[in-house]
């Protein structure tokens, strides 16, 4: 696992260093640049990192979840908040491909794969965070086909995106058979986005309130079967997860490398500041850091990738990268030190962006409780986990 599989990553790598990073402190000071933040996706989709989950026949060149999130880290070496907004896209791309009728297929996938569409996933409530069963957005059927009404909250890209993909309820049951997932062009009538969030980090990510009053959807956007919703966002979410140790590796690495140079040109005390003992130790820690996360993503991507059950890996994935990540940002500052404080050294917008991933995508609390709960159906696990 700890050879690259594909040069993909070199070529994220080149077009970071060259488009992303000049453009990071304006990406992360003017979020509203919404023209900027698409263009970079789009020309992101046409490198091929949506098409690593889309088959050959639409135009991609997956699976290769590996590979694909080789790239994802390299991206975030640059700009986490962008390599965030690659994943609505291809979470969409991999439901369509695993779940969608061959019109869908054909209509989606094929533009995906080109880099000429954006994706966004709307899941989230302002009354539900990561409480996935208790969503209260309806879609009721018509003659016709569908009219979904309701509210999402936090939902990446819906401010650029071209389709988007949705989770209602279509059952007055809480959980799995209540819920059907539909794709839907971001160009229907009554969907709107009032707002794009102020956050605190990850801010060339755009995160936005969604409104959906009265859409109408043929049947033919509704996504696998009625009922199925549940399982198709579980598995959403579950390769969502993927991400956050990819991206936390990224970042782990720009702070490491911020971090050893400013010791190495900073004096102090007589010295040099990466002389000095408790400096090394923090050092070391931000390394550790960025190889765990690399493990941990390259194993579950490779489990992914074989075909085995990856479940309870990935959540262990995004639960032990988001504490990596904030704890290798935070060495990071105590490095720089007051420096390390001010807007006018990077550590500081890692420290802003890092904070999610505890957060976003399921808090670390619902983590646990996911691994306890496979941990109850697979008592053996710690001697007989699967390797990929």
């Amino acid at each position: 696992m700890a050879t690259r599989i594909s040069p993909f990553s070199e070529t994220m790598s080149r077009f970071t260093a060259d488009r992303v990073m000049p453009r990071a402190d304006e990406l992360d000071r003017h979020p509203q640049d919404l023209g900027l933040i698409r263009g970079l996706l789009l020309e992101i989709g046409r490198l091929g990192l949506y098409g690593a989950v889309i088959g050959e026949e639409h135009g991609g060149t997956g699976p290769n979840s590996l590979a694909m999130h080789e790239g994802i880290e390299a991206l975030a070496y640059g700009n986490a908040g962008l390599a965030m907004s690659t994943m609505p896209t291809y979470l969409l791309a991999r439901a369509v491909s695993l779940h969608g009728s061959a019109q869908q297929q054909r209509r989606w996938l094929v533009p995906i794969a080109d880099g000429r569409m954006i994706g966004s996933w709307a899941v989230t409530e302002p009354d539900t965070g990561s409480d996935v069963g208790a969503i209260t957005t309806t879609a009721t059927r018509t003659d016709d086909g569908w009219v979904l009404n309701g509210r999402k909250m936090f939902i990446t890209n819906a401010a650029i995106a071209d389709v988007l993909l949705v989770l209602c309820r279509t059952g007055d049951t809480r959980l799995q058979e209540a819920m059907t997932a539909f794709v839907v062009p971001m160009e229907t009538p009554g969907i709107e986005v009032p707002r794009s969030l102020d956050k605190m980090g990850l801010r060339s990510s755009p995160t936005c309130e969604l409104v959906l009053d009265h859409v109408p959807v043929p049947d033919s956007d509704r996504l696998g079967e009625v009922g199925q919703g549940w399982a198709i966002g579980m598995d959403v979410l579950n390769y969502e997860r993927l991400a956050v140790p990819a991206i936390a590796a990224g970042t782990c690495a720009r702070a490491l490398d911020l971090s050893t140079a400013y010791a190495a040109d900073r004096r102090a005390f007589g010295g040099r500041l990466d002389q000095i003992g408790a400096v090394q130790a923090m050092l070391a820690d931000i390394a550790s850091a960025l190889l765990q996360c690399r493990l941990l993503y390259r194993h579950v991507a490779a489990l992914v990738d074989d075909g085995k059950p990856a479940i309870l890996d990935a959540s262990i994935g995004k639960l032990t990268g988001g504490r990596l990540v904030n704890r290798a940002v935070d060495l990071a500052v105590q490095v720089h030190g007051g420096y390390g404080y001010t807007r006018e050294f990077e550590v500081e917008r890692l420290y802003r962006d890092a904070r999610l991933f505890t957060i976003g995508g399921g808090t670390s609390e619902i983590q646990q409780k996911i691994v306890a709960a496979q941990l109850r159906q697979h008592p053996t696990w710690a001697t007989t986990a699967a390797l990929p």
